[in-house]
């Protein structure tokens, strides 16, 4: 192993972090015109999105480790599906700008960066499958996860460029992943071997959020269509 092969591995959050902030740029880059965003802003909320990102899923884990760094994971991607919306509904209200176009594009900016942090899982060697039975390999479940990721950049990514979304980019993405995580959390590896994880709590939990937002966005939109009849 070379010196720079070497270095890539030890930094590879970092440089998946900054792949992650460069997709923000040319994502929001072909659409800040319905963001009305200039370039210099475009720049910042990319900076600022990945930033933000990481000290989510950081306090996220902190919090589950009840606040004791000693037994605190990494990283925990709930902190991504539970904050990020705070700081969108922030930017979106300071700015003025529309509520529906921040979440819409800037789900597929959060989705493509917690594929990178799953990513860095895999070169890390955390957050690994448990052993499957009578055989040396273990679940893909990391593996699972990105390709769960890729599906959902380019089925809802395509709905988002189309504008078909009307703000429900978001809550979709948090019913898709409670499931996906409340059933693929079955086979990652713990050290406490129940059966009931935190994990499966936050999915489930992540799931009703979403529905709930979902449904009501629903209500609205359809009134929005009868009034316009």
């Amino acid at each position: 192993m070379n010196i720079v092969t070497e270095w890539m591995i030890s930094h590879a959050l970092l440089l998946l972090l900054s792949a992650g902030t460069v997709f923000n740029v040319i994502w929001l880059t072909t659409f800040r015109n319905r963001l009305q965003m200039k370039m210099g802003a475009v720049l910042i909320v990319s900076i600022l999105h990945t930033v933000f990102g990481v000290m989510a899923v950081r306090l996220f884990a902190f919090a589950e480790g009840g606040f004791d760094s000693s037994k605190a994971g990494n990283m925990s991607l709930f902190g991504g599906v539970f904050l990020m919306p705070i700081a969108y509904w922030l930017g979106a209200k300071l700015t003025k700008r529309s509520m529906k176009e921040v979440y819409d594009l800037l789900t597929i900016c959060m989705v493509f960066t917690l594929m990178c942090a799953r990513i860095n899982c895999i070169i890390s060697g955390c957050c690994k499958g448990m052993l499957i039975p009578g055989q040396q390999m273990r679940w893909p479940t990391r593996e699972a996860e990105i390709i769960f990721y890729i599906i959902l950049l380019f089925l809802l990514g395509k709905r988002v460029k189309r504008d078909e979304m009307c703000g429900q980019t978001y809550p979709i993405y948090m019913m898709s992943y409670g499931i996906f995580r409340f059933i693929i959390e079955g086979f990652r590896f713990h050290e406490d071997t129940s059966l009931i994880h935190p994990a499966h709590i936050w999915a489930l939990l992540s799931f009703g959020v979403g529905f709930s937002i979902y449904a009501e966005l629903q209500k609205k939109n359809k009134k929005g269509m009868s009034k316009k009849k």
